[in-house]
């Protein structure tokens, strides 16, 4: 009778692990199924944003920048939890040196900072979600978004370096991303060269500074997009939305912002 008793103990443990596995395995693996699903209609509807053509003379329509910063708007709370994430890793590499604390203090410390920091890749997904459902409510694609972003942020992502997030890599665009738009302006470049066989003026400095940007970008010269400030037509038409754009910049996740998975 005990063996058997012991042997049900045994069966109940063993039913018990794979409850949790299996439970575990659900938490993450259904979050990113649907966070997958919501990406691809996203690219279904508007394609990959390397495949997008920004207007040829580089000039947003009001529409077209409402939409932007409603989209903003909505990834702001994600927006301040990724921030909290960084500040908590910041946080946990000075404990050590940080004399005024207790090892009872830092310990402490350092347990929630690690707890918030275990947060991270939920809250990825929840940052993706929001922003890709925003994006799908205001009918535009990932590369519409891209390119205003970098050109509306520009002067604001040359100064992570001298910012408090300037040591993570989350406050750089990645070299995927700075390709990705190397191939957004390139296809303005051929818009704009294809729709003026015989150019004015205008067109020939807009042309000129395209491929002034293009060639500093992939030679590393700019670590980021137009670091004095983007072409004068993008400046002007962001002009009006100066003061609301730059309340909704989120510093230090610019990795995080634009990405596009695959």
């Amino acid at each position: 009778m005990r063996h058997r008793t012991h042997r049900g103990w045994l069966y109940l443990m063993i039913a018990t692990i794979v409850f949790f596995l299996a439970a575990g395995a659900w938490f993450f693996i259904v979050p990113i199924q649907q966070s997958k699903r919501l990406e691809h209609s996203l690219i279904d509807q508007f394609g990959w944003s390397p495949q997008y053509t920004p207007p040829v003379d580089g000039t947003f329509q009001a529409d077209r920048l409402e939409r932007f910063i409603r989209v903003r708007e909505a990834v702001q709370a994600n927006c301040r939890v990724f921030q909290n994430i960084m500040d908590n890793i910041i946080r946990l590499d000075e404990l050590e040196s940080d004399t005024d604390l207790s090892a009872r203090q830092k310990t402490s410390e350092g347990f929630d900072s690690l707890k918030t920091m275990l947060s991270a890749a939920p809250s990825f997904l929840e940052f993706m979600d929001a922003r890709n459902t925003a994006l799908l409510n205001e009918k535009m694609g990932l590369g519409e978004y891209i390119y205003i972003y970098l050109a509306a942020y520009a002067e604001q992502l040359a100064l992570e370096s001298q910012g408090p997030y300037a040591d993570m890599e989350e406050a750089y665009l990645s070299r995927r991303a700075l390709q990705e738009y190397v191939q957004i302006l390139g296809n303005q470049l051929a818009a704009l060269q294809a729709a003026n066989q015989y150019p004015d003026a205008a067109s020939l400095v807009l042309i000129a500074e395209l491929q002034s940007e293009v060639t500093a970008l992939e030679d590393g010269s700019h670590l980021s997009p137009w670091p004095d400030g983007p072409p004068m037509g993008t400046a002007r038409s962001l002009a009006p939305y100066d003061d609301r754009l730059s309340a909704l910049y989120c510093e230090g996740i610019v990795r995080v912002e634009i990405l596009q998975k695959r």
